[in-house]
């Protein structure tokens, strides 16, 4: 039995014609306009998220030593601030403010911590007061 032979089909290119433009129609008279808002809508503000790598050199800048010291003093803090949070202790911390946690739960694996950061308002002030006024470990230079 011989094989019948298909006739070949051949596929096209679908380019479609360019659109043509649609008229614009205009809003019928009885439609109602918009107007300006009274209040201003705020929009949200974007966050700006200070990554690992800027908090080290803050921390080298404010504290006037080299990366790696700077590195080292900041990873040590993060994991003793981030150990106590965990074990649900209440941290207070006067340059950053009184820490506490409001909800902690698990979710997909992961340990999520809601904390409440309080500062009271003078509290930046009296830190930097308290800087200006510490006495320099070092020793002066007598002539």
């Amino acid at each position: 039995m011989a094989k019948s032979a298909k006739p070949k089909t051949t596929v096209k290119s679908a380019t479609k014609a360019p659109a043509k433009p649609r008229a614009v129609k205009s809003a019928p008279a009885s439609a109602a306009t918009l107007s300006v808002a009274s209040h201003p809508v705020e929009t949200p503000e974007t966050k700006v998220v200070v990554s690992k790598k800027t908090f080290v050199e803050r921390v080298m800048i404010a504290a006037g030593v080299n990366k790696g010291q700077a590195r080292q003093m900041s990873e040590a803090v993060l994991k003793v601030l981030g150990e106590a949070l965990s074990d649900g202790e209440e941290l207070s911390v006067p340059p950053l403010g009184k820490l506490k946690i409001n909800r902690q739960f698990e979710k997909n694996g992961d340990e999520i911590l809601v904390v409440k950061l309080r500062r009271p308002s003078g509290m930046l002030a009296d830190a930097s007061a308290d800087e200006k006024t510490t006495p320099s470990p070092l020793a002066e230079d007598e002539d």
